[in-house]
Order: structure tokens, then sequence, then C-alpha cells
């Protein structure tokens, strides 16, 4: 009988933060808790088969901010190239898992999305088996998460600040596509955005 298929999840927080002004967003507390692992707790409760974080700038703080939380954590030493790196990072650090079938990538500071939103992603491509699962918010802003089915994952660009653009237009056509709330698209990149999102969090799932 053959196994059944996994789905993993890429958490993406290796960025530079350069729009906070200093301090790294992914250790910015919201509600109390670093932004890094609320986000990644909400990812472990979405089911998915195993969940990686990818992580750059003050890596050992930013792996400390997630002990005790089943994750696997890898570390992207080009992370100053360019968010393209992470998801390269991701995508390798997967590859000789040859039992994982595809992946579903999200930005950490993407703060607002749940745990239902992720677990559709992935109960999407288990239903489907499409090369591509995409997000979109209301009035049709296309964001994460996304998951890229494994035979995608070769496209994937080792440089650049964008994540793989030129797959999701060539796939689109083919993919699922999921419509989600417009306030799921927040995100923390600023002092301003920091405040913003803890007003929401009080108001949302």
């Amino acid at each position: 009988m053959t196994a059944p298929r996994k789905v993993a999840a890429v958490v993406l927080a290796a960025g530079r933060s350069s729009r906070m002004g200093g301090p790294n967003k992914q250790l910015t507390l919201l509600d109390g808790e670093p932004l890094v692992r609320r986000t990644t707790r909400r990812v472990l409760a979405s089911g998915h088969d195993e969940v990686l974080v990818v992580v750059g700038r003050d890596a050992p703080d930013v792996t400390a901010a997630l002990a005790g939380l089943d994750v696997r954590i890898v570390e992207n030493p080009h992370y100053e190239r360019g968010l393209a790196t992470s998801f390269r990072a991701g995508v390798d650090a997967l590859l000789p898992r040859e039992e994982v079938a595809a992946a579903t990538f999200l930005l950490a500071d993407m703060v607002l999305v749940t745990p239902d939103m992720y677990r559709a992603v992935r109960e999407a491509f288990t239903r489907t088996d499409a090369p591509l699962v995409l997000a979109t918010y209301e009035g049709g802003v296309r964001a994460p998460p996304h998951l890229f089915r494994r035979d995608l994952w070769n496209g994937f660009s080792r440089e650049g600040d964008h994540g793989p653009k030129d797959l999701v237009r060539a796939y689109a056509s083919r993919a699922v596509t999921l419509e989600f709330p417009a306030w799921g698209l927040t995100d923390v990149d600023t002092p301003e955005d920091v405040a913003r999102a803890e007003e929401l969090l009080r108001l949302s799932p």
C-alpha cells in the first residue's frame, strides 16, 4: 500500500526587517508573544505534516523564540540577498524528503492568517493534486500562503527579493485559488504596523 504523501509548511522568517528601524520584527511582541512564535503556532495547528522555519537575521534569538515548538529550523546564511534565498533554503531542506509531495510557503509577518486558512490550502492540494494552491484576499490581491507541488520546486530562483513569481504566472491557469477575508492580508513591517496589528488581533479570529 502506498504511504500517504505529506504536505510540509515553510515559515519564512529570515528577513532583514529594515523597515522596522532597528529591531527584528520576528521578535516583536504581539499580545505578549514574539511575532514569529505566534505565526508558527498557528501553522502547527493547521495539520501540516511538518513545519520548517527559515531563519536568518538574529538566527539564535529567533530560534530561541520558537523553543518547545515541534518545528525544524533551517538557517539561511544568504538572507541579505533577498526573499528568494529563503524560499530556496526551504526547498533545499525538503528535497531529500521524497515523501513530501508539496509545501505551503508563508510569511511570518502575516500575523492574522488563521489555522483554518492554512488548513484550507493544505486540503485543497490533497483533494485535487493541483500544482499550485494560491491565496487571494478580498479585492483580488494575491499573497501567501501559497502551496507548490514538489515537481515545481526546482524552478525556484536562488536570488532576488521576491518569491517564485514566474512559476505562479506559468501555472496560474492550473491552480486552485482560494479567497480569504481582506483582514488576513495584514502584515507587520513598520512600528506603525505593530500597533495596527495589535488592534486587529482583538477583532479577528
